[in-house]
Order: structure tokens, then C-alpha cells, then sequence
């Protein structure tokens, strides 16, 4: 069944007309055409406040990793990458929380890390191996044996309500899969800058996060739609309404 361009049987709603829901930025796109970009497979950036990280992400569904997206993925970006997914789906796999006293700035909900078991893996750490991994914690039939730990992919566990409850990354990806009508695990990963090579030696200066005008750039020249955090709480607030908290996190992983 196909609903309003998005394969699957969920979500019930649609994804709305992009003039209704104009970014708060004009530099930034919409997020309902986010959104198609999102339930095409495609990678979309998200940024959040100034005053929170001031980061850019570079995020996309956990089912659409593909081998060569993650080759794209740890090419650009920090390579630390990181899958958030629904309290749900975290308890069904086993994932307990990294630590019993968080004491990350932000609260991020790390999990114990992972790599699956399947017969092509190997180490755990090349694009191939990771681009499993997150695909197979996507798959409703996989189970918490379908997993090693430690691993190379970190879990993350979203605050239930998304960006509605937490300003965060991790919520981000989750509420872009809800909304996109994809399984609730998505990838994300920091977006960073290479700084300049020292010449003659193993070094490079300058290097960074990529920030508001670095992250637009970069979408513009890989066609990658951009949004922001605020935009997507706004969107949300205004097509899902108050029962988004309560409802939108049993619907996939039962």
C-alpha cells in the first residue's frame, strides 16, 4: 500500500502542502518538502538552536542506509554515528542505557553499542557492516539476538514526544520517520568541517562543526534539504496536534 507517496501502511496523514508550512528562515526548506525528501530515502540536514549544540546533522531512515549512503555518511561527518529509535524498539532489542548516571550536557540517551550478526560482517566498522547493522535494527523481525555487543553503531533511545518534549537530534530523526511513515529508527551523524592539510605532515588545522551557512552549503551542493529543530516542532504542533506526545510512539515496533 502506498499512502500520499510513502510506501508502507503508516502514517494515516498526509504529508502537507509545502506553502502552508513555510520555514521560519527563508534560507532553510520546508519541513513537509523535508519530509518527502525523507520518505524518498534521501538524506536531510537538521540543525538545532544556536544556544543548544549549533549543529548540524546529517540524518537519514536506518531502512534506506545503504551501503554507499553510509560510505557518504562517515565521509563528511564526524563518524561517530548514531541511531536513535523509540523507547519501544530499544526494549525490545535489550538496549540498556550506556550508563546509570547520565552526565552528558545534553542528556543524550546513549545505549550499549552494537554490531548485528550476520554472515557478511566483519569487523563491524566499515561502511558495508554499518549500513547492516542500522538496516537490521530498522527490521521489525530482528530480535535482541540478531545483535553483538559491544559494536560500531551507537543506539540512541528518544524522549517520548520528539523535538515536542527535547530539542535534540535524536528526537529529530525519530519524529522525521513517524512522519515520513518509516520504521522509528533513523541515523544521524555531526556534520564537520576538514580545516586545512599542514603540508609535509599527518595534520590538518581549523577543522570543526559545521555551522548555520557551512550546513546550507553543503546541502545545496549534494541536493540535501536542510531544516531546523524549530521548524519541525512548529509543524508538528500544528498538523499532529496535542495527542502527538501520547500516540505517535506505538504504531510501529508492537
Amino acid at each position: 500500500m502506498t499512502t500520499n507517496g510513502v510506501s508502507g501502511t503508516r502514517p494515516s496523514h498526509v504529508i502537507c502542502r509545502s506553502e502552508d508550512h513555510p520555514p521560519t528562515d527563508p534560507a532553510f526548506d520546508s519541513i513537509p518538502d523535508v519530509l518527502r525528501a525523507f520518505a524518498n530515502d534521501e538524506f536531510v540536514i537538521v540543525l538545532d538552536s544556536p544556544d543548544r549544540e549549533n549543529e548540524g546533522d546529517l540524518i537519514i531512515a536506518a531502512s534506506a542506509l545503504t551501503p554507499e549512503k553510509a560510505a557518504f555518511m562517515i565521509r563528511y561527518t564526524s563518524g561517530y554515528i548514531c541511531a536513535p529509535m523509540d523507547v519501544t524498539r530499544c526494549a525490545q532489542l535489550g538496549l540498556d542505557l550506556m550508563v546509570p548516571k547520565n552526565e552528558d550536557p545534553n542528556l543524550t540517551a546513549y545505549t550499549v553499542s552494537v554490531d548485528a550478526r550476520h554472515p557478511s560482517m566483519t569487523t563491524g566498522i566499515s561502511a558495508q557492516d554499518r549500513s547492516r547493522t542500522c538496516m537490521m535494527l530498522a527490521d521489525s523481525s530482528t530480535t535482541k539476538a540478531d545483535f553483538r555487543r559491544p559494536g560500531h553503531i551507537l543506539p540512541l533511545q528518544c524522549r517520548n514526544g520528539g523535538v515536542l518534549q527535547r530539542k535534540g537530534h535524536t528526537e529529530a530523526a525519530v519524529d522525521l520517520c513517524y512522519l515520513a511513515g518509516k520504521p522509528h529508527v533513523g541515523v544521524i551523524c555531526e556534520l564537520v568541517t576538514d580545516g586545512e592539510q599542514v603540508e609535509g605532515k599527518g595534520e590538518r588545522i581549523g577543522g570543526g562543526m559545521m555551522r548555520r551557512d557551512e550546513c546550507l552549503a553543503f546541502g545545496k551542493k549534494f541536493g540535501i534539504k536542510v531544516c531546523t529543530i524549530e521548524d519541525m516542532e512548529n509543524y508538528i504542533r500544528k498538523t499532529e496536534g496535542d495527542d502527538y506526545i501520547q500516540g505517535a510512539w506505538r504504531t510501529w515496533f508492537k
